[in-house]
C-alpha cells in the first residue's frame, strides 16, 4: 500500500498545498484501509501537537535525526494470507518511522520521550520486537503504540495483539487499551480490544497478569494460565472463563477460526482478515457458525460458506456482498 506520508503530514498541519490536499482526499477516497489508516495517523498527531507548535522540517533533517536517535533494536515483520514474503516489513516499518518522524517534528532538543506507533493493516498482521526485547504479533486492522524513556514499559493497543513479554523486575510491563490495563511482569498472553467489539478479552498462556480499571485503579481480575478475562467496555464488569490459548492465538501463526459466532461477528471477523467490506442482506442472527480458515481465498470460503447456509455473494474487488437465501 503506497502511502503520502509527506502530504498526509502537511495535510494534518494545516500547510498542505491544493496538489498535496488533492492528493490525500484521493487516497483516502480508494479504500476503507485508507482511512482506517489516516484515523491511526490523525490520532497520533492529534497527540503530539498538544502545546506545541506545528512545523514541518527539512525532510533530510528529520531523517538523520532518526538514524541518530534509534539505538536500539526495534525489529518489524508484516505477512500476509496470500503473499508472505513479499512487502515484509514494509507498512508496518513505515508506520513505526513515522511515529519516530512525528516526534522528532515536535520533541527535538527537549530530551522527551520518542514515540513509536506500528500498524497492521486490514487483510494483514505484523511481528515487532520491542526495545526490552518483548516480542509483539499485531492482528490486522490493530495498533501499538510505544514510547520510550519511560519509568514504566507501557503501550498502547487498539486490535488485536500476543505479547511475550520479557522478564525485568525492575520494570513493570502494562498493556492500556481505553479503559482497561493488562500488569505483567514478565508472561505470554493475548489481547483482544477492536474499538468495534463490546468487550476487552484478555487470554492469559503463561504467567500471571492482572487487569485493572484505569479510572480508579480497581483490580478487575487475576488471571492464571488458560484463563480469559472479558471486560465489559459499558461497566467494565469482567468475566472469567476457562480458555485454550492455543486456539485463541491461532491467528499469529495466519489461522483464523470462528467458534459459534452469529453471521455478524462472521462478518467482522472475515472483514478484517481479508482486508475487505462486506454488505450482508437478509441475515439471520440465530444462525451459529463454527469453521477454520487457513490458505482459503475469499470466494473459497464463501463456496465453503454456502455449505453451511444457502448464500448468494458477488465480489467486486474489496468490495464483498453476501446475501442469505
Amino acid at each position: 500500500m503506497k502511502v503520502p506520508y509527506e502530504q498526509i503530514a502537511a495535510y494534518l498541519s494545516g500547510k498542505a498545498l491544493p496538489w498535496e490536499k488533492a492528493e490525500v482526499d484521493e487516497w483516502l477516497a480508494e479504500s476503507a484501509e485508507h482511512r482506517s489508516l489516516f484515523r491511526s495517523l490523525e490520532k497520533e498527531w492529534s497527540f503530539l501537537k498538544e502545546g506545541t507548535p506545528l512545523s514541518l522540517p527539512d525532510k533530510e533533517q528529520v531523517w538523520t535525526k532518526i538514524r541518530g536517535m534509534i539505538d536500539f533494536p526495534v525489529t518489524t515483520a508484516l505477512y500476509s494470507k496470500q503473499i508472505l514474503i513479499k512487502y515484509i516489513s514494509l507498512t508496518a516499518c513505515i508506520a513505526l518511522l513515522f511515529g519516530v518522524a512525528l516526534s522528532l517534528l515536535f520533541n527535538s532538543g527537549r530530551g522527551e520521550s520518542t514515540q513509536f506507533t506500528a500498524y497492521a493493516p486490514l487483510g494483514e498482521k505484523a511481528q515487532l520486537t520491542l526495545p526490552d526485547s518483548s516480542r509483539v504479533w499485531l492482528n490486522s486492522g490493530s495498533t501499538l503504540t510505544y514510547f520510550t524513556q519511560s519509568r514504566q514499559r507501557r503501550v498502547h493497543l487498539q486490535g488485536e495483539a500476543f505479547f511475550e513479554v520479557t522478564k525485568d523486575p525492575r520494570k513493570v510491563f502494562i498493556v492500556q487499551s481505553g479503559d482497561v490495563s493488562v500488569q505483567v511482569h514478565g508472561t505470554s498472553f493475548n489481547v483482544s480490544a477492536y474499538d468495534t467489539d463490546p468487550d476487552i478479552a484478555v487470554s492469559l498462556e503463561s504467567g500471571l497478569v492482572s487487569l485493572f480499571n484505569n479510572k480508579n485503579g480497581v483490580v478487575l481480575a487475576q488471571l492464571q494460565p488458560n484463563q480469559m478475562g472479558r471486560v465489559s467496555k459499558a461497566d467494565l464488569s469482567c468475566s472469567i472463563v476457562a480458555d485454550d490459548t492455543g486456539i485463541t492465538k491461532l491467528w499469529t501463526n495466519n489461522i483464523l477460526k470462528v467458534y459459534d459466532n452469529n453471521i455478524y461477528e462472521v462478518v467482522k471477523k472475515l472483514e478484517r482478515w481479508y482486508g475487505v467490506d462486506i454488505t450482508l442482506e437478509n441475515a439471520n442472527p440465530d444462525s451459529r457458525y463454527t469453521f477454520v480458515v487457513k490458505t482459503e481465498s475469499m470466494k473459497e470460503l464463501l463456496g465453503l460458506l454456502n455449505k453451511m447456509t444457502p448464500i448468494a455473494y458477488k465480489i467486486e474487488g474489496k468490495e464483498v456482498t453476501i446475501r442469505l437465501r
